[in-house]
């Protein structure tokens, strides 16, 4: 009988532990796509459109702006910001006990896998500008910024983690060792975007990168929301 029982109850925790986590991953997604509509809606404002308000009313022209722009460092750091800090509030807000791991693994996003590898990005680049007009080379191609701005996000994303790994540790006061994984990895796919609109701005193709950008940002946010405990 006492089996029976026993057998009842971690069922129905069961249930509800999966029904806590249903509502947490659509809580984060909800806030990470949030944030990076916000995120663009103050990005197209240089472009001259206002989301709010035209998109109901000029659907098209709103849309045919979001194809013509080219995503720079500055906008990839505000729109991954505005993601990671959405999935953060909604994530945490439905899972408050596991707050401090979605804290400690926001920072780690924005810091390790976001600003310091995008402004790695943008340094390489500039770099290769700087090495051909001092010394005449390398010649400035599309294929050699592309090749030194993926140099430079591989070095940023290393040096990120490493930085975010401290600051966690200052933050939180404890052991914050959280080594590099495959996810960390793939989520830099829209950063590879950013090094293929970059290197070859003005054209068709970093058009069409600018575009993807946005929706591989939702990632981040999500992650952040979705973190707990004890998970590495």
């Amino acid at each position: 009988m006492t089996l029976s029982v026993n057998k009842i109850n971690n069922t129905n925790l069961s249930q509800y532990n999966n029904k806590a986590d249903t509502l947490t991953k659509t809580a984060s997604v909800i806030g990470s796509t949030a944030g990076v509509a916000a995120a663009l809606a103050v990005i197209s404002r240089k472009h001259g459109v206002k989301i709010s308000g035209s998109f109901i009313k000029k659907p098209k022209e709103t849309l045919d702006v979001f194809k013509k722009l080219e995503l720079k460092e500055a906008d990839v750091i505000k729109i991954a910001s505005s993601s990671i800090l959405g999935g953060f509030a909604l994530g945490s807000a439905t899972d408050i006990k596991n707050i401090k791991a979605k804290a400690k693994e926001g920072i780690v996003q924005l810091t390790g896998n976001y600003i310091i590898p995008t402004l790695f990005v943008g340094g390489g680049i500039r770099l290769n500008k700087a090495l051909n007009k001092k010394y005449n080379f390398p010649p400035i191609t599309k294929s050699i910024q592309f090749a030194f701005g993926f140099a430079s996000l591989i070095a940023g994303v290393i040096a990120g983690n490493k930085v975010s790994r401290v600051i966690n540790e200052e933050v939180f006061n404890e052991n914050s060792y959280r080594k590099l994984t495959w996810k960390d990895w793939a989520v830099q796919f829209d950063n590879v975007c950013l090094v293929t609109s970059v290197s070859n701005s003005g054209t068709k193709l970093a058009k069409a990168a600018s575009r993807i950008i946005p929706a591989a940002h939702i990632i981040p946010g999500y992650l952040t929301g979705t973190r707990k405990d004890n998970i590495h």
